[in-house]
């Protein structure tokens, strides 16, 4: 928004330089950014944020630097001498669209010369960066940066039958407007047409048809308020912008419609020896009326952090143009005039005490309070899982919440009623919110073909209609015992108290025959996990096996936890002893290790090693390597015992195989 600075002072009488003027509008949050010097006269150009419209006419900002400086704000005061006929025997308005176009005024005048501007008019249009064309289009243009209301000047003999018809246009119709554009019509915009055709689009730009010309006598002056949204999209959808546009999108003063139409239409009559009609055709005269809103002083003091009198906080609502209604010792009640749009409650008011009064008054606190605050269950477990499944090589996740149809409930059918679906989704082929996170890990997946063993996993939201739980989902390419070796670390790392069962599953298409398990904690199911079926692979357009699980967090991180106490570090040394036993191909290592764990004399702890198969060995055996760690309390073991120790392991594995095969 251009400003100029001899025109401001002639609505407030302050004496503060450009420059001056410039840092009071800055602080008081009317940006000035920069200032150009002309000949006579200095332009500021400010940024005008989208909750105050009325700073972009001169008049909003000559109220603020009223406000700020304590001096009187002048308004135009129009003295209008209507001469000519009643306005009703000259024209009609029919307003058929009210929800677009709330209040509608016409005023007519007649026998206009149309001619060039005078050039005190010429030179406050250049100030502020518009080019003069003649006195009536440039009177519109100075009522517009002077009150911020657009106007638009019709010559009454091109309308058809000399009225205005406010109303939606219909599909297919075109207008070529004032620059030129041909402009072709949908059933959601509002235009502005006489007794045949559109002849403006409203809140945009007038018709070439009927624009004001040097052979012009008799002028039809429309001053409106348009709905700002429809404005909006009617501009864009056209790619049509202008003045008014910029306005009307962001909101006018509702009251100022007739009053900005009134000074219009006095400076026509001067500058072009018009007769201005009797009266005005107004569609809604008491659209615009000004409303109350009450602040606490108690609360006041509260917000800043310090205490205002409640005169001075009464002088400065005045000072804005606001009526003082009520003022006692606990409240203070104002009339806010429809200008100010975004004053609508005691937070707003609070907010023109101090910017007015100034953010330098607000008392500084250097003291910074701190609190301690503990993590929920969830959140340190989350924490927890990440950090061990990093560790353990898998790659975290983050995927879209908004997923094909296809993908819904393909490996927890259960869910499949309750998925939500989108009515104006961003991605037509992505319509349903997820109801699982398996899918858009091999998606991910398929992503990231190039990787030789991908190992993904994430936890996330899923959507279903009625909850919003969380889920954990791994994929392994390796495998589903690394599935397994990875819940195993998920349930250390919480403390889960109970064990996990698995019930052998076959029946899931997601997954392979028999390839695939429910995992339950105690009765309470909490997952499933297996290899992917052909059709999953197909559907995500993979070329390899990979394991998958899903897990519902929300159970996990409230299940029972084993109690944390406290072990002191050993004081003696523990001694290791590796052994390598040939066993049958059927003996799993679970077995062994439970056949160990059955025999714990000072045995400490047992780390699988590997397996070997192969060269040297019997058909249908292996050669399991694996490492005990024996400790006693109160001394160190002699390598005598911890040999003897570990010899009688084997001997005790050597006859829990034995029995095996004797029972098969």
């Amino acid at each position: 928004m251009n400003l100029s600075y001899n025109w401001l002072r002639e609505l407030v009488e302050f004496n503060h330089s450009p420059k001056e003027l410039a840092e009071v509008l800055t602080f008081a949050g009317l940006e000035v950014e920069e200032i150009e010097q002309l000949d006579g006269d200095s332009r500021l150009v400010t940024e005008v944020t989208t909750n105050r419209p009325d700073w972009l006419g001169h008049c909003g900002v000559a109220h603020e630097i009223a406000a700020l400086t304590g001096k009187e704000f002048s308004a135009p005061a129009p003295e209008l001498a209507e001469t000519g006929e009643d306005v009703n025997a000259l024209t009609s308005v029919e307003n058929s669209a009210t929800d677009l176009c709330p209040r509608y005024t016409a005023r007519v005048i007649r026998n206009v010369t149309v001619k060039e501007s005078p050039d005190w008019l010429k030179l406050r249009l250049l100030a502020v960066g518009l080019r003069p064309i003649n006195n009536v289009v440039d009177v519109t243009n100075l009522v517009l940066m002077e009150m911020n209301q657009p106007l638009h000047a019709f010559d009454l003999n091109k309308l058809a039958e000399k009225r205005i018809v406010v109303r939606r246009a219909n599909k297919g119709e075109t207008l070529t407007a004032i620059d030129g554009t041909v402009c072709k019509l949908d059933g959601e915009m509002l235009v502005i047409a006489d007794g045949k055709k559109p002849v403006a689009i409203a809140g945009v730009m007038g018709g070439s048809e009927t624009e004001v010309s040097n052979s012009t006598t008799d002028i039809l002056l429309e001053s409106a308020y348009f709905d700002p949204a429809n404005t909006r999209r009617t501009s864009r959808a056209l790619k049509l912008a202008s003045d008014s546009s910029y306005r009307f999108e962001r909101g006018i003063d509702p009251g100022n419609v007739e009053r900005a139409s009134a000074r219009a239409a006095q400076l026509m009559c001067e500058l072009g020896g018009g007769e201005l009609a009797k009266g005005i055709i107004d569609t809604n005269p008491g659209f615009g009326a000004p409303w109350e809103v009450d602040m606490r002083f108690s609360q006041c003091e509260k917000i800043l952090g310090f205490r205002i009198e409640p005169v001075a906080i009464a002088a400065i609502f005045r000072g804005l143009g606001m009526e003082v209604i009520i003022k006692d010792a606990a409240r203070i009640c104002v009339k806010v005039p429809s200008f100010r749009q975004d004053v609508t409650r005691e937070a707003d008011l609070i907010e023109e005490v101090i910017r007015v009064a100034g953010f330098h008054h607000v008392p500084e606190k250097i003291t910074l309070p701190l609190m301690s605050a503990h993590d929920s269950a969830a959140v340190s477990g989350a924490r927890r899982i990440s950090a061990i499944l990093v560790g353990l090589g898998y790659s975290e996740c983050k995927t879209d919440s908004f997923v094909p149809e296809k993908w819904i409930s393909s490996f927890l059918p259960e869910n499949a009623t309750r998925a939500v679906r989108v009515h104006n989704p961003v991605n037509a082929e992505r319509p349903l919110l997820r109801t699982e996170l398996a899918p858009s890990l091999l998606d991910a997946r398929r992503v990231n073909r190039a990787e030789d063993e991908a190992c993904f996993f994430e936890l996330n939201h899923v959507y279903l209609a009625d909850a919003e739980p969380t889920r954990l989902a791994l994929l392994d390419d390796r495998g589903m015992e690394y599935l397994r070796g990875a819940l195993d670390a998920i349930l250390d790392a919480l403390g889960v108290r109970e064990t996990v069962s698995v019930k052998v599953k076959g029946d899931n298409p997601a997954f392979v025959t028999r390839g695939s398990a429910e995992l339950f904690l105690g009765d309470r199911k909490i997952g499933v996990m297996g290899v992917v079926s052909a059709a999953q692979k197909k559907l995500h357009d993979l070329d390899r096996d990979t394991a998958i699980m899903e897990l519902d967090f929300d159970l996990l991180a409230l299940a029972p936890r084993s109690g944390k106490r406290y072990v002191s570090l050993p004081r003696f040394p523990g001694v290791r002893r590796d052994i390598a036993l040939v066993v049958p191909e059927e003996v799993t290592w679970q077995r062994l290790e439970n056949a160990i764990r059955e025999k714990s004399d000072l045995l400490e702890s047992v780390e699988y090693q590997s397996t070997f198969r192969g060269k040297g060995l019997d058909a249908g055996t292996k050669s399991v390597a694996f490492s005990l760690l024996y400790r006693a309390e109160g001394r160190s073991l002699t390598d005598e015992e911890a040999n003897s120790l570990r010899d009688a392991m084997v001997a005790h594995l050597t006859t829990v195989i034995e029995n095996s095969r004797q029972r098969v």
